[in-house]
């Protein structure tokens, strides 16, 4: 007769594991933060004292002084590649520690198709309401022309057309792809990412038409920061604000050469 002398072995269960447990946690997004914020204001003051002071270098400082007045047009086309193009570089080396995350951070994505025409038409619309309507319309009641000091500049820039062809590359092109990846894409990207898409909207506009520090020039640059916001925040990408900015600017320069 046989007996056991062993009790019989269990098998073991592994352990169960939830949903969430098996799965792990996406990684965290990111984001601009202050310190982005911070390199490119240090980064802009200091590329804007070396070109400064290279200008001042290659055009030596009487004619320099007569750029800052606005009477050298040349001079002052050359004043304005030099400062945008310092927008540009200083925005670059505030963002590109993230490396390839720079450019979705700044939104330079792609956008809707319906874009290409819309944001352009409505910044036009605008810009024709409130240079040939509110103005004229202040003129005639009031009497007094607020027509900014930078509309009159521009005025003077396009007298001939290779002056024409050389401010549409610098205020028509550099210009607004400058302010854009500034306001709309630095500026904008912060705020979004720690107080939502309203504050970043608001915020940029407000900036964006401070920096035009000509007090008439604010008020009627304002409206346009606002709308371009709004199409910021509705295509959640920067090009089509850079589109329309372009063709604005561009019919600016194009006017005021036709004028003259």
């Amino acid at each position: 007769m046989s007996s056991t002398t062993g009790s019989e072995a269990t098998p073991s269960v592994p352990p169960q594991t939830t949903p969430t447990d098996a799965q792990s946690s996406p990684p965290p997004q990111p984001r601009l933060h202050f310190l982005d914020l911070v390199l490119t204001l240090v980064a802009g003051g200091l590329c804007l004292v070396a070109a400064l002071h290279g200008l001042k270098v290659m055009l030596g400082p009487d004619r320099l002084t007569m750029v800052m007045s606005s009477k050298d047009p040349a001079g002052l086309i050359l004043l304005f590649f030099v400062f945008f193009a310092v927008v540009v570089i200083a925005v670059w080396v505030g963002v590109v520690r993230h490396g390839r995350a720079a450019p979705g951070l700044l939104a330079l994505r792609p956008f809707s198709g319906r874009w290409w025409w819309l944001a352009p038409l409505c910044i036009l619309l605008l810009s024709v309401a409130l240079d040939e309507g509110f103005l004229r319309l202040v003129r005639a009641l009031a009497g007094v022309d607020l027509t900014p000091q930078t509309s009159q500049v521009i005025a003077g820039l396009a007298t001939t057309l290779p002056l024409a062809l050389a401010a549409t590359a610098a205020i028509g092109l550099l210009g607004p792809f400058a302010e854009e990846l500034l306001f709309r894409g630095l500026i904008y990207g912060y705020v979004d990412g720690r107080f939502g898409a309203r504050a970043a909207w608001a915020t940029s506009s407000v900036l964006f038409a401070l920096a035009h520090a000509e007090p008439a020039h604010v008020a009627l640059v304002f409206p346009i920061g606002v709308l371009l916001g709004w199409v910021r925040m509705r295509s959640a990408s920067l090009w089509p604000c850079v589109l329309a900015h372009m063709i604005n600017n561009i019919v600016v320069v194009c006017w005021a050469y036709l004028d003259s």
